[in-house]
């Protein structure tokens, strides 16, 4: 095994050239070694892509926010899904969220009055904005999700009717004291 001379590290210099793309001035096109230009001044912001799905990376997607709402007794609990969607995947996911949420919204009174009624708004929009999206289709390889039966004809929703009644009964009861 062999030792380095001394003084040998002392005179070591690392020769580096800077690439194109740091020394050249994006607004004019010169190089120009001696000027280094600074990281946050190197040309535009790049052009934005188009969003892809999220779950199946078709495009086009658009990102809206799809909540689903459970109330609990005493309090309420909400999920909500806000990443781009295709229209297969985003009205998939509207319709169960939307399910969910008639089925186990309503069991709190907070919940009943208020955001079960918000949660099914902004799904009805969220709906509405996927509709409005052109039909994709997934590359090779991924497969959309499957949108199932539209929210009416799935039993879990008609439990909404359930509150629906209570109220009116309710609301007849008071009137007829």
């Amino acid at each position: 095994m062999t030792t380095p001379s001394a003084g040998s590290d002392d005179d070591f210099v690392p020769q580096y050239t800077a690439p194109a793309w740091y020394t050249t001035q994006p607004w004019t096109g010169i190089a120009d070694a001696n000027t280094p230009i600074p990281w946050h001044s190197l040309g535009a912001a790049p052009a934005p892509r188009e969003l892809a799905c999220q779950v199946c990376l078709a495009h086009p997607a658009t990102r809206v926010e799809i909540r689903s709402h459970t109330g609990l007794v005493l309090w309420g609990r909400t999920r909500s899904v806000n990443q781009p969607l295709c229209r297969q995947c985003g009205i998939a996911l509207v319709r169960t969220m939307t399910t969910r949420t008639l089925w186990q919204g309503w069991w709190a009174i907070l919940s009943l009055l208020l955001h079960t009624p918000a949660a099914l708004l902004q799904n009805r929009a969220a709906h509405r904005q996927f509709r409005a999206l052109p039909t994709s289709v997934p590359p090779p390889g991924r497969t959309s999700l499957a949108p199932g039966k539209p929210v009416l004809l799935r039993p879990q929703a008609y439990t909404a009717l359930i509150p629906v009644a209570w109220g009116a009964a309710l609301i007849v009861h008071l009137v007829t004291g």
